[in-house]
């Protein structure tokens, strides 16, 4: 397993300096990244899920949810601050009610670094965040980190987004839409992860993650369990078993039909064993809706939320129970769940460096780290 030297480094530095706060079963978390918030013209992402985000973290504030923020909320490479703040008055509200109950936690991305000279920008933000459970460490950030050209601000990207993508109505497609771009983040975050023993929780890609594994992953993976499971079941079950690989065989088939590419044809990893160690919440800004991650009870979550009023036309066919917010036509679908002891135990186990988790790698004693991503 090889591995980038400085983004290994950076990120380990990023660990050491991140504040550390005690996760308790009791604490309720939800994680949102990329909302890309712009002036609420063409060319603004976030305008197709705006009304559909804010009835979602209205519901999270509700129920007394801790919020984090992980990056690339405010475009700022494309719009002023001021300019995303007139044009989304209530979304930003939201925020502030959350913050003045002491329930926000907001990280910057790379798409909104220059926060950090923004006076006015009403919120302190951080750029990682660690979580103690159990003696475990779950780290926070965006994930931009890993690669040298997001890094640090970039004037030549902001003159080119706010300038000339922007004008034209072209939008983000950036690593999020470069599959090699993609595979290097994750790559680089995995593999310090699995070898430091540590959780990771990433945005920046814009792909939902769950324990290491994509939704193409998941669901093959889910076949392959109801297959092994098959057998000793009962009639009665057998018959429920074979309706639900029906449904996730669909679901693949379109996931493939739809997106042929990199991510689709080879494993990211290019491990015999899958550690559990790298979490990615996704992106508010997809056409089919949002998704997010919920850390309670010591558990964590994946959820997917859609308005079934814009997609009437298309059958929602996904092959996992999708739930009814109130009496709207907003639907959230939990994508997977397990408990937090479980995955850390998998990490312990399946990871590279049998270290105490959280313990710094000497990178230098190591064979497996060279300049080759």
């Amino acid at each position: 397993m090889k591995l980038h030297r400085e983004s290994f480094v950076r990120l380990q530095e990023l660990f050491d300096k991140s504040e550390i706060r005690t996760l308790t079963d009791q604490d309720k978390y939800v994680i949102f990244s990329d909302f890309h918030i712009g002036n609420g013209t063409r060319s603004d992402d976030f305008k197709q899920n705006a009304s559909l985000t804010i009835r979602v973290l209205e519901e999270y504030y509700d129920q007394g949810y801790h919020l984090i923020l992980n990056g690339d909320v405010e475009e700022l490479q494309r719009f002023s601050l001021t300019d995303i703040h007139e044009s989304w008055p209530e979304i930003f509200a939201l925020f502030s009610a959350f913050s003045e109950s002491g329930r926000l936690t907001k990280l910057y991305g790379n798409h909104d670094f220059s926060l950090l000279r923004e006076k006015e920008s009403g919120f302190r933000v951080f750029e990682s965040l660690r979580f103690d459970y159990h003696g475990n460490s779950l780290f926070v950030f965006h994930g931009h980190q890993t690669i040298r050209f997001y890094y640090e601000e970039s004037a030549l990207s902001t003159f080119l987004l706010r300038h000339i993508a922007t004008p034209l109505g072209i939008k983000n497609k950036s690593v999020s839409h470069s599959s090699s771009k993609r595979f290097t983040t994750e790559k680089r975050v995995y593999h310090f992860s699995s070898l430091t023993g540590v959780l990771s929780i990433i945005g920046h890609t814009h792909r939902p993650l769950f324990e290491s594994m994509s939704k193409l992953d998941s669901l093959r993976f889910e076949i392959e369990r109801l297959c092994r499971k098959y057998p000793r079941a009962s009639t009665e079950k057998k018959g429920r078993i074979e309706e639900r690989i029906g449904n996730l065989k669909k679901e693949l088939a379109r996931l493939l039909e739809r997106d042929d590419k990199l991510d689709n044809r080879r494993s990211l990893y290019d491990n015999s064993l899958v550690v559990p160690c790298l979490f990615n919440s996704g992106a508010v800004i997809a056409k089919n809706g949002i998704t997010n991650l919920v850390i309670e009870n010591g558990e964590m979550a994946l959820v997917h939320w859609f308005d079934r009023q814009r997609r009437k036309r298309v059958k929602y066919s996904v092959p996992y129970e999708a739930k009814q917010l109130a009496k709207s036509s907003i639907y959230s679908v939990e994508m997977k769940r397990d408990s937090l002891d479980y995955i850390f135990s998998r990490i312990r186990l399946l990871g590279g460096s049998g270290l105490r988790p959280g313990k710094s790698v000497n990178i230098d004693d190591r064979d497996d780290l060279s300049s080759a991503v």
